[in-house]
C-alpha cells in the first residue's frame, strides 16, 4: 500500500480504481487509538461506485495517550481545545493533497469514524470552501457557536448505531438539530442494533449519499 504525506499528516493514498488522473479525492479520519490503516479497506467497496475517487486516509498527528501503538487527532478529555488544535493540521493536508491532485473543493467529501468523525464535522463545516460532502460515522458534532445560520454548508450525512456505547446514539439526534437550527442540510441512518462500528447498511448509505454529490 502506498503511503504519502500531505502538509503534517502522512497514511495511506490509494489511487483511482480505474487508473489515470483522480476525478475525486475522499478523506477518511479514523477513530481514537487507531491509525489509518484501520480504514483503508472502506477504499475498495466505496472505489467499486467510484472509480475515478483517490482516497486519502491519514494518521493522526499524535500518538494516542491510552494506546500509543495508535494515533489521535485530540486528547479524548479536550472536546473543546482539541479540535480546535487539530483542525488546521487536517485543513493542510487537504490543501495540499486537492492541490497535488489538480482537484477543486467541489470534488472533495471528508468522511471519519468516532473521534475521526467528530474531526470530519467540525474541519467539513469550517472550511473556507465548501466540500462535496461530510461524512460522519459514530461521531458527533462537538462545537457549534461559531457555526452562522445562513453560510453555505456542505450536506452532511450522520450514520450511528443505536447500541452504540461509545459515543452514545442519543447524539445524532443532538448534532442533527444543532446542523438543522443553523440551515445545514444534513441527513440521519440509524443502524439498528449496531454497536461503535460501520456496518454494510451504513457504508452502503454512505456511499449513496455521496453518489449525489461527488463525481464518479
Amino acid at each position: 500500500m502506498e503511503i504519502r504525506r500531505y502538509a503534517d499528516l502522512s497514511g495511506p493514498f490509494i489511487p483511482p480504481a480505474r487508473g489515470g488522473l483522480a476525478s475525486s479525492l475522499i478523506v477518511l479520519l479514523h477513530g481514537w487509538g487507531a491509525d489509518g490503516n484501520d480504514l483503508a479497506d472502506l477504499a475498495r467497496p466505496i472505489a467499486v461506485r467510484f472509480p475515478g475517487a483517490a482516497f486519502f486516509v491519514p494518521n493522526g498527528p499524535a500518538p494516542c495517550r491510552m494506546n500509543p501503538a495508535g494515533r489521535e487527532w485530540f486528547d479524548i478529555d479536550d472536546r473543546v481545545n482539541g479540535p480546535v488544535a487539530a483542525a488546521p493540521v487536517i485543513d493542510a493536508a487537504i490543501a495540499a493533497a486537492l492541490a497535488d491532485l489538480n482537484l477543486p473543493a467541489s470534488a472533495f467529501a471528508l468522511a471519519g469514524f468516532s473521534q475521526g468523525g467528530m474531526m470530519s464535522l467540525h474541519c467539513g463545516l469550517r472550511h473556507p470552501v465548501p466540500a462535496a460532502a461530510i461524512i460522519s460515522f459514530s461521531g458527533a458534532l462537538l462545537l457549534h457557536d461559531d457555526l452562522a445560520n445562513g453560510s453555505a454548508y456542505p450536506p452532511v450525512l450522520l450514520v450511528h448505531g443505536t447500541d452504540d456505547q461509545v459515543v452514545p446514539f442519543s447524539l445524532q439526534a443532538a448534532s442533527r438539530d444543532v446542523m438543522q437550527s443553523r440551515s445545514i442540510g444534513v441527513e440521519t441512518i440509524a443502524c439498528h442494533r449496531l454497536g461503535h462500528g460501520i456496518d454494510p447498511d451504513g457504508l452502503s448509505a454512505a456511499i449513496a449519499f455521496l453518489a449525489k454529490y461527488l463525481p464518479a
